[in-house]
């Protein structure tokens, strides 16, 4: 218990000491409109960031702040895709200002406002810390799915590896880095655990999504010990700038898969809320490459999400809530499999069934609303699988908690302080909890500062956090930006990570497939040391500016577990690695947004060397890929309300299993791949329309050229023998697929 008490008091002085008081003074409010083009824009950030305030435009292209102390201060406008719009205003006592807001399209796309670097509310462009924002619109640009993980390729540097052959688990790589080191957030919360990265990150819908921000790199001292290779902040939609009520339906060609999803935000006093549900159904088998196995699973699952925020009588936010319930029955083998036989030993099948639920929720005490946050959240989640006739069922159970303090010390310096309790159970039927439920409780405490001086600004943390088995975490951060004017940005980060495995819910191959799983030795947690490095200029082309950055990073990886698929043909061996591993690289973006024609397009590419390097003898490691290239075209036909959007994705080769190349004849490297798709969207009616009513209709090609690998399967027609095993994966399994569907919004 010492520890513990240690914890406590480090707490308690910890936020005494940066304590102070606060008093009420007189106040007023300003309220406005933003619109481009004439028409509302909803979902743009107004703020005044001097004293950390400010809303979301809702659906109509209002906004109101409210409680603001009497004085002169900035107020802007910003939204992703346009110009950033600055007002100087006066705030009297007990007045209502007006400040509207035209916006103008442009690349220069600095000015939204973030909270994954730092913690905290902040425009893009003053973060020291490079974050990427991703809209949900940009996100489906040439794809329809109900699933998030079909759409986070699109991300630079970020990509997904399929992971099993027959039920289609996947994981999210950032620069080629394993999945299990990426930590993914909903709303900042670290809620995703080992077990969730199996199959909860395939029952997130785009549908609750507002946008997706990404860090790549270590950010241990901010999210805790398990953000190796980065973070992926998923933040849901807020009830002030949705439609009332939405309804969406889509059907799909060779899947035949089907989607609703419905949405409605009961708004009523102080009171907004978010409600959205999904049904994704697919029943049909169909098996174009030839094995005997269906080439993607079916799957019929169900997710709930529910948001409420209750504001004071002054408009700031008090306190928000959310949950999310999801419902995942999925089966995949050869024809004639079905549920209700899973554990066969004569028919070979996988079937999962897995049930989560997550709630969230944060409260902003009256006063020190701007200052304190309180942040709780707890999720429950649940597998029972057969992988063929093998057993596995297991559960997981995470609370967690965060107190956060943002307290601005000077003009020149802020401080970011808190405290953070983990409390995980886990528990399934293999040797890992033989024993019993694995319990880990992980108190933690973070402090950052960030001092801005000129054109430089420096941000300097450290967390220490409290492993029963692994004592004392420190996990230091320092990040320097420097802006000589506002068309460079060049950014620097170093940092640590330290992460605790969990192979059998990490590593799918431990599961399916017939191999025996070996460890040769008690697996020590995995350490990181990271350094990242950026450079963002903007080329001023009239009202056409192009932005290019450029971005490089290296991460050196001691104590990594990589499972060893050749050291036995029988046999998967784990074991700490006697050296290290290193992931290093860079990457090349460039975007324009025209302004005269209504066309814009992004280009992003990243080289990267991912290896081992164990006495002396260096090696590529498994299923990294080379480099990985993304792009995007939109043209928008104004004249008849209809828009055009193309994305494709380019993958490099990657080191297959040598076991595959020596007994199967298998290709020791995977070829160069890419894959094409568009989407044509055509709007009949606006929501912004005298009628409130919008109707569109969307029909989308994914995969155009139809491309995909020969089968995943190695010894497909011997599935219950040792030599069977499901993840020679490197490409695309799912060939040409035709998507048509509609969406309907109320005002």
């Amino acid at each position: 218990m010492k520890y513990i008490r240690s914890y406590f008091w480090v707490s308690i002085i910890n936020f005494f000491l940066i304590g102070i008081s606060y008093s009420q003074s007189n106040i007023g409010s300003i309220k406005g409109t933003v619109t481009h083009n004439g028409k509302p824009l909803a979902g743009v950030n107004v703020s005044i960031l001097s004293i950390s305030k400010g809303t979301l435009v809702d659906s109509i292209g209002e906004y109101e702040i409210k409680n603001i102390s009497t004085g002169s201060y900035i107020i802007r406008a910003s939204f992703l895709g346009f110009k950033e719009n600055k007002q100087q205003i006066t705030v009297n006592k007990n007045e209502t200002i007006t400040v509207n807001f035209k916006m103008v399209e442009t690349s220069f796309e600095l000015g939204e406002i973030v909270v994954t670097g730092t913690m905290r509310e902040t425009y893009v462009r003053d973060s020291p810390v490079k974050v990427e924002v991703v809209k949900v619109k940009q996100l489906s640009r040439g794809k329809t799915s109900s699933n998030f993980m079909d759409l986070v390729g699109s991300i630079s540097g970020v990509s997904t590896q399929l992971n099993c052959g027959v039920c289609g688990t996947n994981a999210i790589r950032i620069n080629g880095v394993e999945g299990p080191n990426t930590v993914v957030l909903i709303d900042g919360m670290p809620i995703m655990g080992a077990l969730a990265s199996v199959y909860g990150l395939n029952g997130i819908s785009p549908s609750i999504i507002d946008k997706v921000e990404v860090i790549k790199g270590p950010q241990s001292t901010l999210y805790g010990t398990q953000a190796l290779g980065g973070v992926v902040n998923i933040i849901t939609k807020n009830p002030d700038n949705t439609p009332s009520l939405s309804a969406s339906v889509y059907g799909k060609s060779i899947t035949q898969e089907g989607s609703i999803n419905l949405a409605a935000t009961p708004k009523m006093g102080r009171f907004k809320g978010f409600i959205s549900g999904d049904l994704s159904r697919n029943e049909h088998f169909f098996d174009n490459n030839n094995d005997g196995f269906n080439d993607q699973p079916n799957q019929t699952r169900v997710a709930i999400f529910g948001k409420a925020v209750l504001r004071s009588k002054e408009g700031e936010q008090r306190f928000n809530i959310a949950g999310k319930y999801l419902n995942e029955n999925r089966t995949g083998g050869v024809r004639n499999f079905n549920d209700e036989i899973r554990g066969s030993s004569q028919i070979y099948g996988e079937s999962i069934y897995t049930r989560r639920a997550e709630l969230l929720s944060e409260f902003r005490p009256a006063r020190l609303s701007e200052r304190l946050r309180i942040n709780t959240a707890l999720t429950y989640h649940t597998q029972d699988s057969y992988y063929g006739n093998t057993y596995y069922v297991a559960s997981q159970n995470i609370a967690f908690g965060q107190l956060s303090w943002d307290q601005s010390v000077s003009n020149n310096f802020r401080l970011l302080t808190g405290t953070t309790l983990r409390y995980e159970t886990y528990d399934d039927n293999t040797p890992a909890t033989s024993s019993g439920s694995a319990l880990r409780f992980i108190p933690g405490v973070f402090t950052q500062g960030e001092y801005g001086i000129g054109n430089f600004k420096l941000l300097g943390g450290l967390r220490v956090d409290h492993h029963i088995e692994h004592g004392f975490v420190y996990a230091p951060r320092f990040s320097v930006k420097y802006s000589p004017n506002n068309l460079t940005t060049l950014r620097a980060s170093a940092g640590t990570g330290f992460r605790v495995v969990n192979i059998f819910t990490e590593d799918h191959a431990a599961l399916t497939g017939s191999r025996e799983v070996v460890f040769n030795e008690d697996l020590n947690p995995e350490q990181s040391r990271s350094i990242t490095a950026s450079i963002e200029k903007i080329f001023t082309f009239g009202v056409n500016p192009m932005t290019i950055s450029i971005d490089g990073f290296y991460t050196q990886f001691s104590n990594q577990i990589i499972p060893d698929y050749d050291q036995n043909p029988n046999l998967i061996v784990y074991e700490n690695l006697n050296g290290f591993s290193v992931t290093q690289g860079f990457s090349i973006g460039l975007n324009q947004n025209f302004t005269v024609i209504p066309f814009s397009y992004n280009a992003n590419f990243t080289l990267m060397d991912v290896y081992t390097d164990e006495n002396g003898t260096q090696e590529a490691i498994a299923y990294a890929p080379d480099f990985l290239g993304n792009f995007g075209l939109s043209y928008e036909l104004r004249d008849i309300e209809a828009s055009i959007n193309y994305s494709g994705s380019l993958v490099g080769s990657k080191r297959m299993p040598d076991n595959y190349v020596n007994d199967f004849g298998r290709n020791r490297q995977s070829p160069v791949f890419a894959t094409h798709d568009i989407k044509i969207t055509k709007e009949f009616s606006s929501v912004n329309d005298p009628s409130g009513i919008g109707i569109e209709a969307f029909l989308s090609a994914e995969n155009i050229f139809n491309f995909t690998q020969q089968s995943p399967l190695v010894d497909a027609s011997t599935p219950f023998s040792d030599t069977f095993d499901t993840i020679y994966t490197w490409g695309p399994v799912v060939g040409r697929t035709i998507t048509l569907g509609a969406r309907l919004n109320l005002r």
